[in-house]
């Protein structure tokens, strides 16, 4: 970059200006563009004796020579497409300033020590620098630095330290593979050991120590074979646990389930060392069973606490054979039990904290539990409308005191701590808060900040407000609003409009740079809180997913009505977008209601929902999105799959898809088979583009420098697409 234009971007901000495009620019909006050939081949599955044709199968072999050469002609296109764009080079000097901003990892306390990651500006999340402190006051110490000691590829998925605190457990993962391997270090020397574990997946989660910090239990699932990892069906899990200093061959196996291949297991030690507690998931979705074992008598094998996975169960603590946990059976928003283990039938549970009107955020599917047992008090994240809300309560369940968190974030990750310690950690993200760690005293509720991350944006010129309209069945939504404060709501503002509704997800607005890059330009963001999340508990939950994703579709476009009915943009100027599982709550807007949006940006999406569960981890969200197997499941998938709705001749809104070339979640097929259908379906001469992204798993980028450059092709596609005349206007 030229430093000249590099001085040029710390002083202004790029805004749009809604002010007439001149002919050039309007002449290339209406050519049509020529698509790279893509072949149709004659494959035709029948599924329940519905024959379903599949002609671009061959996408799916993602690392062939014809498949590669077919997405290296796209990116082509789509650069060909905004070569002539005058602000690209500003834009993108401004994204690399939001983009350069540090991360800090939530602390692990183990004896005294806090162990910690840090990810300097510049560096891809998980590049981190690992950090421990003998207290909260002392200096860091550097451990080590992931990309000297790991290599370039190298990230960090997650540190574990042993209860007496000279051991440390990292997870390693290599070119955005969701595989990762374990690694062990020793605190006073800063060198590994030798043990070594392969077979962990990032759907598995973390380790359990043993209390006396001689070895951990951990899951491993089938490895696949060689070059195989973006295709593999990840299945069979198996918990074992490992001895330090033993080669893993010795570790011992503590669960399989060869009937079940696509469970999933989570497991803890309690804090008091007694027992692992054991939950076993019917695949990606809530519900669990729960098993056990007395760790003092390990040949006694696992018990049952809950045999049936009717609902969410989630350990919380115990006290001697008393266990807390968290359900929300008979209580879609939730509820704190009691259930001892030498009476676990359910006539013996006692309530400790009844369901209240907010729903606690109790799911573990995507972003963590927001819950736990901490200084022996009850740490409990509700959600108020989709903003959260942290009570405490005793083990009586007398509520002690409340937190609210600022509009428009929420805690990630959940909480960390200890049963008996009073200070919990916890990481809040927010549209302006890229990483900010808290620590919070639940016995005084003093909450101060451990860490923080600065960011380089003006946020006081900007708006962060929640609405609430109504769908199409008179259903009550939130909405979250983030715009300029000297708005003008005459119905010519750009506006990008986020969704997800699934998984239980609570919608938030987190940090992202390139939505930070958009109000700079003038344009409006907005975020559903559709149904198919969190925000009301399991019923809201339920309401969005298999059979119901219609509802999730329908909240999405009645968001889409408001913001054209109150002024805040016009159909010419409103962007569909969603990613990973919101890929195709998008992509079905688009094709339901084409005249809605004046464009669209899908990324990382899963749009083929007749195969999603042949790749990878996609099995797992059956249970969220339905099973092609089932007959019934099967009709409301084909009505809804993108890749299967794509009308010859329709004229659907400009639309860029983009798709990490390494990702093992959605993988590359999907995106691939949707453009190659809608170019050469597309009625008109609206433009169809596909971005790869260099070096992305499920992300935006494998470098700091991939994801700054991805940014500017998805805001330079929107600024050409919506034929705004860009200007660069001083920062006040």
């Amino acid at each position: 970059m030229p430093s000249g234009l590099r001085r040029l971007s710390v002083s202004f901000a790029i805004l749009l200006i809604l002010s007439p495009v001149n002919q050039s620019h309007t002449a290339a909006q209406t050519t049509r563009l020529t698509y790279p050939a893509a072949k149709r081949v004659e494959q035709v599955d029948t599924y329940h004796g519905v024959a379903v044709s599949d002609p671009y199968r061959w996408l799916e072999q993602m690392d062939s020579d014809e498949t590669k050469a077919w997405a290296r002609a796209q990116e082509e296109l789509l650069q060909s497409h905004l070569s002539d764009a005058p602000t690209r080079a500003a834009v993108k000097a401004r994204l690399t300033e939001l983009v350069q901003t540090d991360s800090y990892g939530v602390p692990r306390k183990a004896n005294g020590r806090y162990f910690y990651t840090y990810t300097a500006a510049g560096r891809p999340l998980g590049q981190s620098v690992v950090y421990m402190q003998e207290g909260l006051g002392a200096e860091p110490r550097a451990l080590f630095d992931a990309r000297t000691r790991l290599g370039e590829d190298a990230t960090i998925s997650w540190i574990a330290p042993s209860p007496d605190g000279r051991a440390l457990a990292y997870s390693v993962r290599r070119k955005q593979s969701r595989w990762a391997t374990l690694r062990v270090l020793d605190v006073a020397t800063g060198a590994d050991l030798a043990d070594t574990l392969t077979g962990a997946h990032t759907v598995t989660g973390g380790i359990s120590w043993t209390k006396d910090s001689k070895g951990f239990f951990y899951s491993a699932l089938d490895l696949p074979g060689a070059g195989q990892e973006q295709q593999a069906v990840v299945r069979n899990p198996k918990i074992y646990y490992h001895t330090l200093g033993q080669p893993q061959t010795k570790d011992a196996l503590v669960l399989a389930l060869p009937n079940e291949p696509n469970a999933l297991f989570t497991h803890r030690v309690t804090d008091d060392g007694k027992y692992i507690i054991v939950a076993i998931h019917d695949g990606g979705g809530p519900r669990n069973r729960i098993l056990y074992q007395d760790l003092s008598a390990p040949e006694a094998g696992l018990k049952t606490i809950i045999p049936q996975s009717d609902a969410t169960y989630t350990f919380l603590g115990n006290e001697g054979e008393r266990c807390w946990f968290y359900t929300d059976l008979n209580a879609p928003r939730g509820r704190i039990v009691a259930i001892d283990l030498a009476k676990p039938q359910r006539g013996y549970w006692r309530e400790v904290v009844p369901q209240m009107k907010e729903a606690i955020n109790g799911r573990d599917q995507t972003g963590g539990n927001a819950l736990g047992m901490y200084g022996n008090r009850f740490v409990l994240m509700y959600v108020r409308d989709g903003r959260p809300l942290v009570r405490i309560f005793d083990t009586r369940g007398k509520l002690q005191r409340e937190l609210a968190a600022p509009i428009g974030g929420s805690i990630w990750a959940g909480f960390v701590g200890a049963q008996r310690d009073p200070d919990v950690f916890y990481w809040y993200l927010g549209w302006t808060d890229p990483s900010t760690v808290y620590r919070l005293n639940v016995v005084t509720g003093r909450n101060t900040i451990f860490k923080r991350a600065p960011v380089k944006f003006d946020a006081s010129r900007y708006v962060v407000k929640q609405v609430f309209y109504r769908g199409k069945d008179e259903t009550r939504v939130p909405l979250f609003l983030i715009h300029r404060k000297d708005l003008r709501l005459d119905g010519n503002n750009p506006a990008y409009m986020y969704g997800y509704g699934g998984m239980g997800w609570v919608s938030f607005t987190w940090f992202q740079p390139h939505r930070l890059a958009w109000l700079e330009m003038g344009g409006v963001y907005a975020q559903p809180s559709l149904r198919g999340g969190g925000e009301y508990g399991e019923t809201w939950h339920q309401a969005g997913i298999k059979r119901n994703k219609q509802n999730t579709i329908d909240d999405y476009l009645a968001a889409a009505e408001w913001l054209i009915a109150n002024k805040y943009t016009s159909a010419k100027k409103l962007v569909a977008t969603g990613g990973s599982l919101s890929g195709p709550l998008a992509a079905a807007a688009i094709q339901q209601r084409p005249d809605l949006f004046g464009a669209s940006t899908i990324s990382i999406p899963v749009l083929d929902l007749l195969r999603f569960d042949q790749f990878t981890g996609g099995a797992y969200w059956r249970s969220e999105l339905g099973s092609p197997s089932d007959p019934a499941e099967f009709n409301t998938l084909l009505a809804s799959s993108p890749y299967h709705n794509v009308k010859q001749g329709q004229c659907y809104p400009p639309t860029l898809v983009m798709v990490g070339e390494l990702d093992q979640t959605a993988v590359p097929a999907h995106a691939w088979k949707f453009t190659a259908a809608m170019q050469a379906a597309q009625g008109c001469d609206n433009a169809v583009l596909l971005k790869t992204m260099k070096g992305a798993g499920h992300n935006y980028g494998g470098t700091a420098e991939q994801t700054v450059d991805s940014y500017t092709d998805e805001l330079m596609f929107l600024a050409r697409t919506l034929r705004l005349s860009p200007a660069l206007v001083a920062r006040q």
